[in-house]
C-alpha cells in the first residue's frame, strides 16, 4: 500500500551524521503517515488478526484428527491374587501369578466431525463482523491520521509563516525605535514617546519568540503522528501561499451526506452487529449438539523390543459412534442469559439509530462552522491588509509629526493583532474542513 509514493519520496532523504532530512510535501505527508504511523501499523496488524481468528472458527467445525502412540516397559508385572477355593482349594488362600507380557506398544487415530452445532454457525457470523469491524477501525484510525496530518502540516506552516510576519514586524519596530531614539537624543522628540515605541517592540519580540517555540512544539508532534525520529530534521514543501490557494474550500452540502459511508456510523453497526450474534449465541445454546468419531488402534506385546520386526503381531480395532447432546433443563439459565444478551442487542441497536442522528446533526454544525469560518477568513485578510497600510502610514506621518506616538502604537498593535486573526482563522478554515473530509469519509484534496 502506497509503496511506490513511498519510495519516491524517501529518495529525497539526505543523510547528514546519523539523522535523516526528510522533505514532505502535504500530500506525501498524508502517505507518509499512512505507510508509518505506529497506530496504523497496528491497526493493520488488528486485521489480520481477525483473518486468523476466522479460519480458527471455521476450522473448529472441520474433521480433527489426531494420533497417539504410547509404548510401556512393566519392570515388574503386576500380580494378581486367585482365590483357590474357586479351584478346590482351601478357603481364605490365594495364589500369587502375573499375566501379560513386559512391553507394549499401543497406537490409535482418532478423528471426530462436528454434524450440528448452532454456536458454530453463529461464530462464522461472528467471525465475518469482527474482520469487519477490525477493517473499520482501519479505517478510522487512517482518516485520523490523515486529518491529525493535515491540521498539523498546516499548522506548522501557517506557524512559519506567523515567524516570518513577526520577524518582518520586529525588524519595521526596531527602526521606527532606533530613529525616534536619535530624535530624541537630539532633543526632536519626548521620551514618552521612545517608551510606546518600545513597548510595542518588546511585546512582538516576545510574541515572535512565543511563536518560535510553538512552531517547534507542532512540528515535533507531526514528526510523531509521521512516524519520524524526533532527532531527524522535517522539511515542509508546501508553503503558506500553495496551502491557501483555493484547496482548502468544501464544496459539500448537507444533502450530499451518506450516512452509510461515516465512520463512526459504521462502528456503531458493528456494534450492534455484534450484540445481535451473541443474543443469537445464547438463543443456539438451546439446540442440540451432533457429533461423530471413528478411531481405529492396534496394540502390540512382546517380551523383547521387537515392535519394528515384520514378525511382530499387532491387534487392531476400531470403532464408530454418534454423540448427541440435548439440554433438557437449565434451572432457567440460559432464558435469563438469553433475555440479558436480548436487553444488550436493544441497548446497541438504540445506540446505533442514536449515533447516526448524532452524526447528522454534527455534520450540519460543522458545514454552518465552515461557512462562518470561510466569512472570518475572507474578513480577517481584509482587515490584515488595512491593518498594514493603516500602519505604515501611521509610522510615515509618525515622523512628521502629524499623529502621536499613542496612536503609532496603536495602529502597530491593531497590525499585530489583525495577523494573529487572519493566521487562527486559516488555522480554523483548515481545520474544519479536514474534520467534514472525514465526516464524510472522502479522499482530502489538499495540495
Amino acid at each position: 500500500m502506497f509503496r511506490l509514493s513511498l519510495i519516491l519520496f524517501l529518495l529525497t532523504k539526505t543523510v547528514f551524521g546519523q539523522n535523516d532530512l526528510i522533505s514532505l510535501s502535504i500530500d506525501q505527508a498524508v502517505e507518509y503517515g499512512i505507510e508509518n504511523n505506529r497506530n496504523l501499523i497496528n491497526a493493520e496488524r488488528e486485521i489480520l488478526m481477525a483473518y486468523n481468528e476466522k479460519w480458527k472458527t471455521i476450522a473448529t467445525g472441520l474433521p480433527q484428527v489426531t494420533a497417539n502412540l504410547d509404548y510401556s516397559n512393566y519392570i515388574e508385572l503386576p500380580t494378581s491374587l486367585i482365590p483357590l477355593e474357586k479351584f478346590g482349594g482351601p478357603p481364605g488362600e490365594f495364589s500369587e501369578v502375573q499375566f501379560g507380557l513386559e512391553q507394549t506398544a499401543f497406537g490409535s487415530m482418532r478423528m471426530e466431525q462436528q454434524i450440528f452445532d448452532g454456536s458454530w454457525i453463529v461464530g462464522l457470523q461472528a467471525t465475518k463482523v469482527y474482520l469487519e469491524t477490525s477493517k473499520n477501525f482501519y479505517e478510522k484510525t487512517l482518516l485520523e491520521v490523515k486529518e491529525g496530518v493535515i491540521k498539523l502540516y498546516s499548522l506548522v506552516s501557517i506557524l512559519k509563516e506567523g515567524v516570518i510576519l513577526l520577524k518582518n514586524n520586529v525588524e519595521n519596530f526596531k527602526k521606527d525605535y532606533y530613529e525616534i531614539s536619535e530624535l530624541y537624543k537630539n532633543g526632536f522628540e519626548e521620551i514618552e514617546n521612545v517608551e510606546q515605541i518600545k513597548i510595542t517592540l518588546a511585546q512582538s519580540e516576545f510574541l515572535l519568540k512565543q511563536t518560535e517555540k510553538t512552531y517547534d512544539n507542532q512540528k515535533d508532534l507531526l514528526k510523531l503522528i509521521l512516524g519520524i525520529k524526533l532527532d531527524d530534521q522535517l522539511v515542509l514543501t508546501t508553503n503558506f501561499e500553495e496551502l491557501i490557494s483555493g484547496d482548502i474550500v468544501f464544496n459539500k452540502s448537507i444533502s450530499d451526506f451518506i450516512p452509510e459511508n461515516n465512520i463512526e456510523i459504521k462502528i456503531s453497526k458493528n456494534a450492534f452487529d455484534t450484540k445481535r450474534l451473541e443474543y443469537k449465541l445464547e438463543q443456539s445454546k438451546r439446540l442440540p449438539k451432533i457429533s461423530g468419531f471413528y478411531s481405529n488402534s492396534f496394540t502390540g506385546y512382546n517380551d523383547d523390543f521387537k515392535f519394528l520386526q515384520s514378525e511382530q503381531k499387532w491387534f487392531n480395532s476400531s470403532v464408530f459412534g454418534i454423540n448427541l447432546k440435548v439440554p433438557v433443563f437449565s434451572s432457567l439459565g440460559l432464558k435469563a442469559s438469553a433475555q440479558k444478551a436480548k436487553y444488550a442487542m436493544n441497548q446497541a441497536e438504540t445506540s446505533y439509530v442514536d449515533q447516526q442522528e448524532r452524526i447528522y446533526a454534527l455534520v450540519k454544525q460543522k458545514i454552518n462552522d465552515y461557512l462562518l469560518a470561510l466569512d472570518s477568513y475572507n474578513i480577517d485578510k481584509e482587515n490584515m491588509l488595512l491593518s498594514q497600510s493603516i500602519e505604515e502610514k501611521n509610522s510615515i506621518k509618525f515622523f512628521e509629526g502629524m499623529v502621536s506616538s499613542f496612536e503609532l502604537r496603536q495602529a502597530q498593535n491593531q497590525l499585530l493583532n489583525a495577523q494573529q486573526k487572519y493566521l487562527n482563522s486559516v488555522i480554523n478554515l483548515i481545520s474544519i474542513n479536514a474534520e467534514l473530509e472525514t465526516l464524510f469519509n472522502k479522499p482530502i484534496t489538499l495540495k
